[in-house]
């Protein structure tokens, strides 16, 4: 018969490790903690990493500067939306990205936007390849929450090509925090202040070589 022992860690991946209890196994018992020997095992790795500028799980950004993601009747920057540049090394599927958020003025109702988006890292973010969500809503200031999206659609990034991650806010009068990487100033990025990651006829501005937003693509 067998048995499974869930919620064991494996590494710093914090993979789930599958153990498989067969009858040739043995139990025993050493300084009076309770044991088994003889297990197979199976590691469950979580998805690899195909972008991050701030460690696994983006627990590793800046906790002091941030930029803007506006809507339209905001204070601050309106409109202002933000798309960071990203390419995978190998033909993979999508299936979650990370980025720190913090609802800046507090206002009930200030959520994101997100889209994973096609584009180039010399002429910015094109078209939509998908719309992303996520559970729960964005903490106000000064609470930072690393916000998990997410996309109905089945997304795969091909090997070498661009892809950007965008965020806006579509609520009109408040202001979202993206906050910034702890030192990422090669990644593409690119903005504009027209309050859509995809509307048709927007231009894009190229602000490369400044401190990027955090962000993590799996």
């Amino acid at each position: 018969m067998k048995k499974m022992l869930r919620n064991s860690l494996c590494g710093l991946g914090l993979a789930l490790l599958v153990v498989s209890v067969a009858s040739a196994q043995e139990s025993y018992v050493k300084h009076g903690v309770a044991g088994v020997r003889g297990l197979t095992t199976h590691a469950v790795l979580p998805p690899a990493v195909v972008f991050t500028n701030c460690g696994t799980g983006c627990t590793s950004h800046d906790t002091y500067d941030a930029y803007f993601v506006s809507g339209t009747s905001a204070q601050e920057s309106p409109g202002q939306t933000l798309a960071i540049g990203f390419s995978s090394t190998k033909t993979t599927k999508f299936t979650y990205a990370l980025t720190p958020n913090s609802n800046y003025t507090g206002v009930k109702g200030g959520k994101i936007a997100a889209y994973l988006l096609n584009g180039t890292a010399a002429g910015g973010p094109t078209t939509e390849v998908a719309a992303l969500s996520y559970k729960g809503s964005i903490p106000d200031f000064t609470t930072i929450k690393v916000v998990k999206y997410t996309s109905r659609k089945e997304v795969t990034f091909k090997k070498g090509v661009e892809y950007f991650l965008c965020e806006t806010d579509p609520a009109a009068t408040t202001v979202i925090l993206w906050m910034l990487s702890t030192g990422d100033f090669s990644s593409p990025l690119w903005y504009q202040d027209e309050g859509s990651c995809t509307k048709k006829g927007m231009t894009w501005l190229d602000d490369t070589g400044n401190n990027v937003m955090a962000a993590e693509i799996n």
